[in-house]
């Protein structure tokens, strides 16, 4: 498994997202809830070391109002206790 591969899953997991497998010849993959398994978009494996990480701290007022990630709610409530964490 590719480093930034790894970095797009440690970045994801703490938010409830998990990487599935490969979407589209080998650079897309899915993602999906962690909790419902629900398909929640794709992302790509042509990402610039750190930037993944940025991107997913940078959404995580999106996630924590429920307008990013999925209809069971559980990466609202991981981001909310992120953010209450980090205030």
């Amino acid at each position: 498994m590719s480093q930034i591969l790894d970095e797009i899953r440690n970045a994801y997991s703490k938010i409830g997202i998990e990487i599935e497998g490969i979407a589209t010849y080998g650079t897309y993959y899915r993602l999906r809830c962690g909790r419902c398994a629900a398909p929640l978009g794709s992302v790509g494996d042509k990402l610039l070391p750190g930037i993944v990480s940025r991107i997913v701290n940078e959404q995580l007022e999106l996630y924590a109002s429920g307008l990013l990630g999925c209809k069971c709610g559980y990466q609202k409530e991981l981001a909310r206790s992120i953010s209450l964490e980090h205030a």
